[in-house]
C-alpha cells in the first residue's frame, strides 16, 4: 500500500536552493545539475505535493507563492534530519564507538567473554558490549531480526548466515580422571562409544554429534543431555560417560569438586572452526570489525594447546 510520500530528497533540495537564490538557473550551478532537471524537479515536486511552490517570472528568476513560504521552513528542517541521519550512519558504519549487540553460544561465552571484555575495554573503550547468550536455533533468530549484529559459534551451527572462520579446532575426549582409558595416548572413537556421551540438549548439537559418529562408521552410543557445559563436566567427573569438545581448557576441577582430563583421539575426524555468524549481505560496522580484532587475539589459534572449553 502507498504511504503517497513519492517525492525525494533531491526534490527537495533543488526546491530549497532555487528558492533561497530565487533563480533555477543559479540553482543549478550551485547544484550542479543542469537548468531542466532542477526545473522539472521542483514541477514534479509540486505535483506531487499539490500546491504551487514558486512563481517563475520571465527573465526574472523565480519567487515563493505564499504555500511554498509556508513549507520552505519544513522543507530546510526535513533536508537538516536527513543530514543528521546520514552522518549518523557514517558514525556507527565507520567508527568503533556505541552499542555492538553480539550473541554468544552459552557454551562458549564463559570461555571466552572474560577475555573479550578486558580487551575492549583496552582498545576501544567507546564501544558498550551488549552479549546475548543463547543456543544455535536462538542465536540464529536474532541475527535474522536484527537484534544482534555478529553471532559467536561454530561453522556447523551457523546455517544459512555468513561465517568468518578464526580457528580450527580439532575435536578431543573428556574423560573422568579416573578412568584408565587414554592413559597410553590417542583412544579410538569406538572405545569410547562403549561408555554413554554426555552432550549439550541443543538440537544442532546433537545432530552434528550424529553425523560424526556416522560419518567415522561409528554407532552412537547412548546419549545423556545437558543444559549446560558445566553440567556436562560434572556427569562426566562422575563418571556418567564421556564428552567430546572442540575446545580446551586448562580446568580440571568440576564445580561440585570433581576432576576430568581431556584425551586425544586417534583417527581423521573433521576439526570445527570457531568464529563469528552474520547475515548475508549485511556490511560490517566499525564496531563489528573492532570486535573481531578482540575475539581474534582471544580465541585459541589453530590446533594449539590448551585454551578454552566447550562443544
Amino acid at each position: 500500500m502507498s504511504d503517497g510520500l513519492n517525492f525525494s530528497l533531491a526534490q527537495l533540495r533543488y526546491f530549497v536552493v532555487s528558492a533561497e537564490v530565487g533563480n533555477i538557473s543559479e540553482a543549478a550551478e550551485q547544484l550542479c545539475a543542469s537548468q531542466s532537471t532542477v526545473s522539472s524537479a521542483v514541477m514534479r515536486l509540486e505535483r506531487q505535493l499539490g500546491v504551487q511552490l514558486l512563481l517563475r517570472h520571465h527573465a526574472r528568476g523565480v519567487s515563493l507563492t505564499p504555500s511554498g513560504r509556508h513549507l520552505l521552513r519544513e522543507a530546510r528542517e526535513l533536508l537538516g534530519r536527513a543530514r543528521s541521519l546520514k552522518a549518523r550512519g557514517d558514525a556507527l558504519a565507520g567508527d568503533a564507538v556505541g552499542r555492538l549487540d553480539v550473541g554468544f553460544l552459552p557454551s562458549l561465552a564463559p570461555f571466552l567473554l572474560p577475555g573479550v571484555h578486558r580487551l575492549t575495554r583496552q582498545r576501544y573503550a567507546d564501544i558498550r558490549l551488549t552479549v546475548h547468550e543463547e543456543p544455535p536455533d536462538r542465536l540464529a533468530a536474532l541475527l535474522r531480526e536484527g537484534r544482534c549484529e555478529l553471532a559467536v559459534t561454530y561453522d556447523f551451527l551457523a546455517g544459512d548466515a555468513r561465517f568468518h572462520a578464526l580457528a580450527e579446532l580439532p575435536v578431543h575426549a573428556v574423560l573422568a580422571d579416573g578412568d584408565p582409558l587414554g592413559r597410553s595416548g590417542p583412544v579410538e572413537l569406538a572405545e569410547l562409544a562403549a561408555r554413554p556421551l554426555v552432550t549439550l540438549n541443543a538440537p544442532d548439537v546433537i545432530r552434528h554429534t550424529e553425523k560424526l559418529f556416522a560419518n567415522a562408521g561409528v554407532p552412537l552410543p547412548r546419549v545423556i543431555g545437558a543444559a549446560s557445559i558445566e553440567t556436562v563436566r560434572g556427569l562426566v567427573a562422575a563418571d556418567s560417560g564421556f564428552a567430546l569438545m572442540y575446545q580446551r581448557t586448562e580446568a580440571t576441577t568440576t564445580l561440585d569438586g570433581g576432576t576430568v582430563r581431556t584425551v586425544e583421539i586417534a583417527g581423521d575426524l573433521p576439526p570445527a572452526a570457531l568464529g563469528v555468524a552474520m547475515m548475508p549481505g549485511l556490511a560490517m560496522s566499525g564496531r563489528a570489525m573492532a570486535f573481531l580484532d578482540v575475539l581474534g587475539s582471544t580465541v585459541p589459534p589453530a590446533r594449539s594447546g590448551p585454551r578454552p572449553g566447550g562443544p
